[in-house]
């Protein structure tokens, strides 16, 4: 099929505009819509003058400096660390779009493929994005021992404490078991150790009472990042490994 060349523009600014949104989606990198356009456009200007111009414009350096130039534009400094992941975008989309167009495909139908096909990336990106904004790990120490406990976002997890005003972690009996003093059962209050304090709770099953303590250090673990926390730390006996954080600490 023959492509005119304000379509060979556009298709390629198109192109490129979708494979810079694609990495900035999977590198989790801001994106700026201006910048993108500025950049896709000078992308689409280079890929015009290539069409038109001589071998030399066509070969493997200058389409290197090109894509690195439209990267460069759309994010700045943080282009350096997303070139590769634009670059294989954009060969991928534009493989794609020839091969559409090679077999009978109207312009207009490889353009909306290509935005599908990059809107599906970004979407399973997001939900994976948003899976594993839900999950971490907590760290507690107390009394010289310590433990890890998989961390799970709870947003119906509303407790706070009423003498310090901070969030409270529900955390299993059994995650914290090397934490509790010698001869406390979580079940039972007539054991509730010196330091420590019950938590009035209201349930679907009821209102009850947990025990609750402050550790000596409380730690996030999330994306390869761990931060200090303030949280109370209440114990559940319920069968659960993961302890239900506070929407608090993931935002």
């Amino acid at each position: 099929m023959r492509v005119y060349g304000e379509a060979y523009l556009f298709i390629n600014f198109w192109l490129d505009f979708l494979s810079l949104l694609i990495a900035a989606r999977l590198r989790r990198a801001y994106f700026h819509r201006a910048r993108a356009i500025a950049g896709a456009f000078a992308g689409a200007v280079y890929a015009l003058i290539a069409w038109n111009g001589g071998s030399l414009l066509r070969g493997f350096p200058a389409l290197f400096a090109s894509m690195l130039s439209v990267t460069l534009i759309s994010f700045g400094k943080r282009g350096v660390s997303l070139f590769p992941w634009v670059a294989a975008s954009m060969l991928l989309l534009s493989g794609l779009a020839d091969m559409m167009l090679k077999n009978g495909a109207s312009p207009a139908l490889a353009l909306v493929m290509c935005g599908i096909s990059s809107l599906g990336v970004c979407a399973l990106q997001s939900r994976r994005s948003s899976a594993q904004e839900s999950f971490g790990e907590l760290i507690l120490a107390y009394r010289g021992n310590r433990v890890k406990l998989f961390a799970l976002r709870d947003s119906g997890n509303l407790l706070t404490d009423g003498v310090t005003g901070l969030p409270v972690i529900v955390a299993p009996e059994k995650g914290v078991a090397s934490l509790l003093p010698a001869g406390v059962l979580p079940s039972n209050p007539s054991t509730l150790p010196s330091g420590w304090r019950l938590l009035p709770i209201r349930t679907a099953a009821g209102n009850g009472m947990l025990m609750c303590f402050r550790a000596d250090r409380a730690e996030m673990r999330r994306n390869g990042k761990t931060l200090p926390i303030d949280a109370v730390i209440a114990v559940s006996a319920f069968s659960e490994k993961a302890a239900l954080v506070p929407d608090v600490f993931f935002d």
